[in-house]
Protein backbone atom coordinates (compact mmCIF):
# COMPACT_ATOMS: atom_id res chain seq x y z
CA UNK A 1 0.00 0.00 0.00
CA UNK A 2 1.14 3.53 -0.89
CA UNK A 3 -0.33 6.84 0.34
CA UNK A 4 0.02 9.25 -2.65
CA UNK A 5 0.00 13.15 -1.61
CA UNK A 6 -0.04 15.30 -3.86
CA UNK A 7 0.09 19.62 -3.05
CA UNK A 8 -0.77 22.89 -4.58
CA UNK A 9 -1.39 26.38 -3.53
CA UNK A 10 -4.05 28.57 -5.29
CA UNK A 11 -3.71 32.26 -4.56
CA UNK A 12 -7.41 32.84 -4.06
CA UNK A 13 -8.78 36.28 -6.01
CA UNK A 14 -10.73 38.71 -4.36
CA UNK A 15 -13.78 36.27 -4.38
CA UNK A 16 -13.89 32.41 -4.16
CA UNK A 17 -16.99 30.36 -4.01
CA UNK A 18 -15.43 27.33 -3.04
CA UNK A 19 -14.74 27.72 -0.12
CA UNK A 20 -16.36 30.75 -0.04
CA UNK A 21 -14.20 33.61 0.41
CA UNK A 22 -14.15 37.12 0.46
CA UNK A 23 -10.37 38.87 0.44
CA UNK A 24 -7.21 37.47 -0.99
CA UNK A 25 -4.98 34.66 0.58
CA UNK A 26 -3.43 31.46 -0.46
CA UNK A 27 -5.49 28.09 0.23
CA UNK A 28 -3.48 24.84 0.34
CA UNK A 29 -4.61 21.45 -1.99
CA UNK A 30 -3.81 18.28 -0.27
CA UNK A 31 -4.55 15.59 -2.69
CA UNK A 32 -4.69 12.28 -1.16
CA UNK A 33 -5.26 8.59 -2.73
CA UNK A 34 -4.38 5.33 -1.67
CA UNK A 35 -2.36 2.97 -4.28
CA UNK A 36 -3.29 -0.87 -2.79
CA UNK A 37 -1.96 -4.07 -4.74
CA UNK A 38 -3.96 -7.16 -5.82
CA UNK A 39 -4.43 -8.77 -2.43
CA UNK A 40 -5.13 -5.63 -0.93
CA UNK A 41 -7.68 -5.09 -2.79
CA UNK A 42 -8.79 -8.33 -2.65
CA UNK A 43 -8.97 -7.95 1.05
CA UNK A 44 -10.43 -4.49 1.14
CA UNK A 45 -13.78 -6.15 -1.35
CA UNK A 46 -13.56 -9.60 0.78
CA UNK A 47 -14.39 -7.01 4.15
CA UNK A 48 -16.23 -4.61 2.73
CA UNK A 49 -13.20 -2.27 4.41
CA UNK A 50 -14.02 0.56 1.74
CA UNK A 51 -16.82 1.71 3.82
CA UNK A 52 -14.90 1.88 6.92
CA UNK A 53 -14.41 5.58 8.43
CA UNK A 54 -11.52 5.87 9.06
CA UNK A 55 -12.04 9.36 11.01
CA UNK A 56 -15.17 9.86 12.21
CA UNK A 57 -17.20 13.43 12.60
CA UNK A 58 -20.65 14.60 13.29
CA UNK A 59 -22.52 15.06 10.00
CA UNK A 60 -24.83 17.56 11.52
CA UNK A 61 -22.07 19.57 12.49
CA UNK A 62 -20.40 19.38 8.97
CA UNK A 63 -23.84 20.01 7.73
CA UNK A 64 -24.17 23.00 9.76
CA UNK A 65 -20.73 24.13 8.67
CA UNK A 66 -21.94 23.66 4.91
CA UNK A 67 -25.49 25.33 5.00
CA UNK A 68 -23.89 28.73 6.29
CA UNK A 69 -22.08 29.43 3.66
CA UNK A 70 -24.43 28.38 1.23
CA UNK A 71 -27.05 30.26 3.09
CA UNK A 72 -25.26 33.74 3.00
CA UNK A 73 -24.70 33.06 -0.78
CA UNK A 74 -28.15 31.69 -1.38
CA UNK A 75 -29.49 35.24 -0.05
CA UNK A 76 -26.97 37.22 -2.06
CA UNK A 77 -28.62 35.01 -5.12
CA UNK A 78 -31.92 36.25 -4.12
CA UNK A 79 -31.12 40.26 -3.26
CA UNK A 80 -29.61 40.14 -6.69
CA UNK A 81 -32.35 37.97 -8.45
CA UNK A 82 -35.30 39.85 -6.78
CA UNK A 83 -33.56 43.34 -9.03
CA UNK A 84 -33.68 41.49 -11.99
CA UNK A 85 -36.48 39.30 -11.35
CA UNK A 86 -39.60 39.47 -9.74
CA UNK A 87 -39.49 38.72 -5.90
CA UNK A 88 -41.42 35.45 -5.93
CA UNK A 89 -39.19 34.39 -9.24
CA UNK A 90 -35.98 34.81 -6.53
CA UNK A 91 -37.15 32.58 -3.89
CA UNK A 92 -37.08 29.43 -5.70
CA UNK A 93 -33.98 30.06 -7.32
CA UNK A 94 -32.29 30.96 -4.15
CA UNK A 95 -33.39 28.30 -2.56
CA UNK A 96 -32.07 26.07 -5.04
CA UNK A 97 -28.75 27.85 -4.97
CA UNK A 98 -28.39 27.27 -0.88
CA UNK A 99 -29.62 23.73 -1.19
CA UNK A 100 -27.05 22.48 -4.16
CA UNK A 101 -24.21 24.90 -2.40
CA UNK A 102 -25.11 23.11 0.72
CA UNK A 103 -24.25 19.84 -0.82
CA UNK A 104 -21.38 21.26 -2.29
CA UNK A 105 -19.72 22.97 0.82
CA UNK A 106 -20.75 19.51 2.36
CA UNK A 107 -18.74 17.80 0.05
CA UNK A 108 -15.94 19.95 0.32
CA UNK A 109 -15.33 20.94 4.08
CA UNK A 110 -16.63 17.42 5.84
CA UNK A 111 -14.54 16.22 8.01
CA UNK A 112 -15.36 12.54 7.66
CA UNK A 113 -12.67 10.33 5.99
CA UNK A 114 -14.13 7.04 4.33
CA UNK A 115 -11.88 4.80 2.99
CA UNK A 116 -13.63 4.65 -0.58
CA UNK A 117 -12.70 8.73 -0.07
CA UNK A 118 -8.77 7.58 -1.17
CA UNK A 119 -9.37 5.05 -3.58
CA UNK A 120 -10.08 5.84 -7.40
CA UNK A 121 -8.40 8.95 -7.98
CA UNK A 122 -8.37 9.98 -4.01
CA UNK A 123 -9.78 13.35 -2.13
CA UNK A 124 -8.36 16.80 -2.26
CA UNK A 125 -8.87 18.54 1.14
CA UNK A 126 -8.82 22.27 1.38
CA UNK A 127 -6.15 23.89 4.34
CA UNK A 128 -6.05 27.56 5.09
CA UNK A 129 -2.35 27.38 6.43
CA UNK A 130 0.90 25.40 5.57
CA UNK A 131 0.47 24.15 9.57
CA UNK A 132 -2.99 22.65 8.68
CA UNK A 133 -1.56 21.12 5.79
CA UNK A 134 1.36 18.89 7.54
CA UNK A 135 -0.97 17.75 10.74
CA UNK A 136 -3.31 16.78 7.82
CA UNK A 137 -0.77 14.89 6.15
CA UNK A 138 -0.05 13.21 9.04
CA UNK A 139 -3.18 12.29 10.23
CA UNK A 140 -3.17 10.58 6.58
CA UNK A 141 -0.36 9.04 6.70
CA UNK A 142 -1.43 7.70 10.66
CA UNK A 143 -4.58 6.35 9.08
CA UNK A 144 -3.08 4.70 6.19
CA UNK A 145 -0.50 2.82 8.56
CA UNK A 146 -3.92 2.04 10.41
CA UNK A 147 -5.72 0.50 7.54
CA UNK A 148 -2.79 -1.57 6.28
CA UNK A 149 -2.44 -2.75 9.59
CA UNK A 150 -6.45 -3.98 9.73
CA UNK A 151 -6.39 -5.67 6.34
CA UNK A 152 -2.54 -7.23 7.22
CA UNK A 153 -5.20 -8.79 10.27
CA UNK A 154 -7.70 -9.59 7.66
CA UNK A 155 -5.59 -12.16 6.68
CA UNK A 156 -5.51 -13.91 9.57
CA UNK A 157 -9.12 -13.66 11.14
CA UNK A 158 -9.80 -17.15 10.57
CA UNK A 159 -6.94 -18.20 12.66
CA UNK A 160 -7.35 -19.28 16.13
CA UNK A 161 -5.83 -17.09 18.94
CA UNK A 162 -4.32 -17.96 22.54
CA UNK A 163 -3.82 -14.59 24.83
CA UNK A 164 -2.48 -15.39 28.33
CA UNK A 165 -3.85 -13.91 30.90
CA UNK A 166 -1.91 -13.70 34.20
CA UNK A 167 -3.26 -13.37 37.63
CA UNK A 168 -2.36 -9.90 39.29
CA UNK A 169 -0.90 -9.71 42.46
CA UNK A 170 -3.52 -8.25 45.21
CA UNK A 171 -3.19 -4.36 45.10
CA UNK A 172 -3.49 -4.45 40.82
CA UNK A 173 -5.93 -6.54 40.97
CA UNK A 174 -8.08 -4.16 43.26
CA UNK A 175 -7.26 -0.97 41.01
CA UNK A 176 -8.60 -2.91 37.77
CA UNK A 177 -11.56 -3.87 39.07
CA UNK A 178 -12.07 -0.08 40.52
CA UNK A 179 -11.17 0.99 36.90
CA UNK A 180 -13.48 -1.43 35.25
CA UNK A 181 -16.58 -0.26 37.62
CA UNK A 182 -16.40 3.21 36.96
CA UNK A 183 -16.43 2.07 33.04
Amino acid sequence: MNLLLGRDQKSAAFFSLVPLRIGSGVIFHLRAELELDEEEWRLLETYKFSRAILTGSDPIDDLKKAFRPALLLGFIVFVFLSFILSVWSAIPLSMLVTLVMTFVYFKTMREQIIVSDLLNGGRTFLCDSIVELIHKEAFLEWAGEYLRQVLESAKHWHDREIIPIRPLDKEAAKLLIRKASRA
